[in-house]
């Protein structure tokens, strides 16, 4: 009895760890690759594009799908960017195929978050190889990675590239950065809407940011960081001037544009959230709080600044 009972426990342990994992999917990493490898074999752009798609496209999983709708990849892009960055290609690879190693470790952060915020709703994580504009972004329940991107180090060979803000923003990653990418990508899928102000979706940002940070127990590590902490009182009264009005492109998503000082959105975001949690009196209201707050609503956006104390400081 006593053997069968330690049976059953194995047995429903391995399908509570098999449930975890199925919530990591990395197969377009690997159909991608196979492609780029059947790709090398031939010069003809024809017959690219059609390996791309029977062996990287055709086979996509449900979260690749929804990243090519999002940001409008397609076959041929992925034949033209293959042709045109190959030591990048080459560099970049092992990287990627590393993400597996990883999910051990996103399920731990995928855990601490829930500690951290009981009221945390399942989401799916999918690793892709995008097309070289975005590490990552979120679709209803699904967390969409660029691995391309999200894989990133100083290690990576960019000298194909014309434009340096990719290296840039590679200069200020590793690996390690990965499990942080996620979670920040995880908590947007916890989040109520978006706003079209520049006060609101810094603040959204910010928030995953910040709460990463809590899961972690470490700042993250990117470029708007560094350059935001440096650059404090400027950028603040800059926001100040912003935060209300609608142009975004000053302050997010704008790596192209910008360079070293791009997306500073990010950065007071989460200096704006980590003021509210710091001057919170019960910290774990403050977390449901913020990644709760109805980004939306600008009425509920400006107390929530006004209580984080921000422009007091």
């Amino acid at each position: 009895m006593k053997h069968t009972f330690i049976i059953l426990f194995l047995i429903a342990s391995l399908a509570t760890h098999a449930q975890q994992t199925n919530k990591i999917f990395t197969a377009d990493i690997d159909n991608f690759w196979r492609a780029y490898d059947s790709i090398q074999q031939t010069s003809d752009f024809t017959k690219k594009l059609a390996l791309i798609n029977e062996y990287y496209i055709s086979k996509r999983t449900k979260g690749l799908d929804a990243f090519m709708g999002l940001r409008d990849y397609n076959d041929t892009l992925y034949v033209k960017l293959i042709e045109r960055y190959p030591k990048f290609w080459t560099s970049i690879r092992s990287n990627t195929l590393s993400v597996k190693t990883k999910i051990a470790a996103f399920n731990k952060a995928i855990a601490d978050l829930q500690e951290l915020y009981p009221g945390l709703r399942e989401a799916e994580m999918y690793f892709t190889i995008g097309g070289l504009r975005s590490g990552g972004t979120v679709k209803d329940n699904m967390v969409l990675v660029g691995a391309e991107i999200a894989t990133g180090d100083p290690s990576i060979d960019m000298s194909d590239f014309k434009n340096d803000w990719l290296k840039k923003a590679f200069a200020k990653q590793s690996l390690d950065n990965l499990v942080y990418l996620n979670i920040h990508e995880y908590i947007h899928t916890q989040q109520n809407g978006s706003g079209d102000r520049v006060l609101n979706q810094c603040i959204m940002e910010g928030a995953c940011d910040f709460i990463s940070e809590l899961v972690l127990r470490k700042e993250p590590e990117t470029q708007y960081m560094f350059y935001g902490k440096k650059n404090h009182k400027e950028i603040k009264e800059q926001f100040k001037q912003d935060m209300l009005t609608k142009n975004l492109a000053n302050w997010l998503y704008n790596g192209g544009q910008k360079g070293e000082s791009a997306d500073l959105g990010y950065y007071i975001g989460y200096e704006i959230c980590k003021s509210y949690y710091k001057h919170a009196k019960n910290k774990s209201q403050a977390i449901k709080e913020i990644i709760e707050l109805k980004y939306a609503d600008d009425k509920a956006v400006d107390a929530f600044l006004v209580q984080s104390r921000f422009f007091e400081e």
